[in-house]
């Protein structure tokens, strides 16, 4: 069974948006790495695709000034766990959510909120083999 991962610093986030509550994160592309051992870590495949992430009860704290946005890093945090620089596939969990992304000019997106859901739009196109 394959493993998944979106690689925060290799996606690009083009809108963030409140639609009843939720703030919903539209992402033209983004970066997923998928291996048969650790997503990210151990040898795989890279691949791009579109992808919607819903933040429930959503508090944005701060956005970026200008989109579409190239992403250099940032977490998520679910309860207790921390996940730099990655949102693991699939995605749909309750608790205490913080989500956190940074461009390379230094501008962040902070947005924290009660669930989080991501959707993968469309077909997933193949970029590259990885070797660590």
């Amino acid at each position: 069974m394959k493993n998944r991962r979106i690689e925060i610093h290799d996606s690009k986030l083009d809108a963030v948006s409140i639609q009843e509550g939720d703030a919903v994160l539209h992402f033209p592309k983004v970066y997923i790495h998928e291996s048969t051992g650790t997503a990210g870590v151990d040898a795989g495949s890279g691949w791009v695709q579109e992808a919607v992430l819903r933040i429930s009860g959503a508090a944005v704290k701060k956005s970026f000034s200008k989109f579409p946005a190239e992403l250099l890093g940032g977490y998520l945090r679910i309860g207790e766990s921390l996940l730099k620089n990655e949102i693991p596939i699939p995605l749909n969990q309750i608790g205490v959510i913080e989500l956190r992304l940074e461009t390379w000019n230094d501008e962040i997106v902070l947005i924290s909120g009660g669930s989080v859901q991501l959707e993968l739009v469309g077909e997933p196109k193949y970029i590259e083999e990885f070797r660590p």
